[in-house]
């Protein structure tokens, strides 16, 4: 083979390699793209029902160990999410009177305040 020859075969070989890797990126970032757009197209009722799940277990949870402060905080954030409002109170007010220090924690239970004050 001569020299030009050579350097045409390396030139077609390379030109293969990267539009078949373009080829895969596209492929492969269209896939991870549909994915993406499936799950955030999830009906909110099918989000609200995991949640409601997560809820129930977790208040199963609660009755054999109330004094877990972390999961009353997470009881309450789960019907926050929910727009369960008093039920939200209760389980912060419930994680604070077990002498969880949160800050976020405090703003949840002094908004509800407000919130209960201008109904």
């Amino acid at each position: 083979m001569t020299n030009h020859q050579l350097t045409h075969t390396f030139f077609v070989a390379g030109t293969v390699v990267v539009l078949a890797g373009l080829a895969l990126f596209a492929v492969t970032d269209r896939q991870d793209s549909m994915l993406v757009q499936g799950e955030a197209s999830q009906p909110t009722q099918d989000r609200s029902a995991s949640v409601g799940a997560l809820i129930g277990g977790l208040e199963a949870r609660l009755a054999d160990h109330p004094e877990d402060a972390k999961g009353w905080v997470l009881l309450a954030r789960s019907h926050d999410h929910l727009g369960n409002n008093a039920k939200a109170w209760s389980a912060y007010s419930r994680a604070r009177d077990l002498g969880m220090s949160d800050a976020a924690l405090e703003i949840k239970l002094a908004a509800n305040m407000v919130g209960a004050l201008d109904q």
